[in-house]
């Protein structure tokens, strides 16, 4: 009986994929949608920042062959983009629960129902873990040379790819610390942006133990030019019981930008924004980001500190905020 071979991932040699680093259905959620099936996006990077790209989301935070590893008997596999791309999917309905009300920016039931929390908190883990930020980090701390030993199953699945090995161990553990923390909803009335590092551990991100620093640190995560997650650390939960809870809140325009100051500080190279929501018309870059040690960098790393009060539940904001803006 004849047997059809197995497809090469993308219908590439392995190696030779373009990764995207970043989800696409993410960074549409940043874009303009001028036609059914296309999407503009403006693109800023660190080194050039006051130029803007306009590009799509599926042209941009894309690496050649970055997710491709082997298994022990040396045959090149893409299983890891296999793994991104389901929770990715699950991860879909997830955001439209959380965005996609017609009336409200907020959705009516908060916090999240356990299958959309779920999907969430593994897509979270996911975006911490797969960064090129993470592979940098990794990469200067000789990872591979260190790690501990690991099952069999995990090494067959990211052999040679000492970043895929690391995302494997650590992609359940980090994301059922996200389940468990508090979810704070937040409406910006500044616009706001993403990048190659969508989401941010204020004050430890670049800690050597990731699912520690995911513990007890702020986590802040854009979901569109004017919402975003925010998972209160340990300080704020112990001087507010209201953020020991999933919360809602809205911050005006010093508290916007303060997040946005902090999302590009955390960048690895590239940073995005919606055409029509540009944070530069009311905000510039100041001060030095997080030092990155690999490229030489070793200034010390900025500090952050928040305060806000959380929303009654009685109350929310409605949808036109999310693409008006007043004068």
């Amino acid at each position: 009986m004849s047997r059809t071979a197995p497809r090469e991932p993308d219908g590439d040699k392995p190696g030779k994929t373009r990764d995207h680093t970043v989800p696409q259905m993410y960074l549409r959620r940043f874009a303009e949608n001028t036609d059914p099936n296309k999407y503009g996006l403006q693109v800023r990077r660190i080194s050039n920042i006051d130029k803007v790209i306009p590009t799509r989301p599926n042209k941009v935070f894309v690496e050649c062959g970055f997710y491709w590893g082997t298994t022990l008997e040396n045959v090149p596999h893409h299983s890891v983009e296999d793994l991104f791309s389901q929770i990715e999917g699950d991860a879909a309905t997830a955001f439209q629960a959380i965005l996609d009300d017609p009336d409200y920016a907020f959705p009516v039931s908060w916090p999240l129902d356990p299958a959309h929390r779920k999907a969430l908190a593994w897509w979270m883990a996911a975006q911490i873990l797969r960064t090129t930020r993470q592979r940098k980090r990794l990469a200067r701390l000789g990872q591979a040379a260190n790690a501990v030993e690991v099952p069999v199953g995990v090494a067959a699945l990211a052999a040679n790819n000492p970043h895929l090995d690391f995302i494997i161990e650590n992609l359940i553990g980090l994301a059922s610390i996200l389940y468990t923390r508090p979810w704070g909803l937040a409406f910006s009335a500044a616009c706001l942006l993403t990048s190659d590092v969508p989401v941010v551990l204020f004050n430890d991100h670049d800690a050597d133990n990731q699912l520690a620093a995911a513990s007890y640190c702020d986590i802040a995560l854009s979901l569109d030019p004017h919402r975003l997650l925010l998972l209160p650390g340990s300080y704020l939960q112990m001087e507010d019981p209201n953020k020991r809870i999933d919360h809602r809140m809205v911050f005006q325009g010093a508290m916007g930008l303060a997040l946005v100051q902090i999302v590009y500080d955390a960048a690895d190279a590239l940073i995005a924004h919606h055409p029509l929501h540009d944070p530069w018309r009311h905000w510039k870059p100041t001060g030095p980001r997080l030092p990155a040690p690999w490229e030489g960098e070793h200034h010390p790393s900025p500090e952050y500190a928040i305060e806000y009060n959380t929303l009654p539940p009685n109350e929310t904001v409605e949808k036109r905020w999310t693409t008006q803006h007043p004068a």
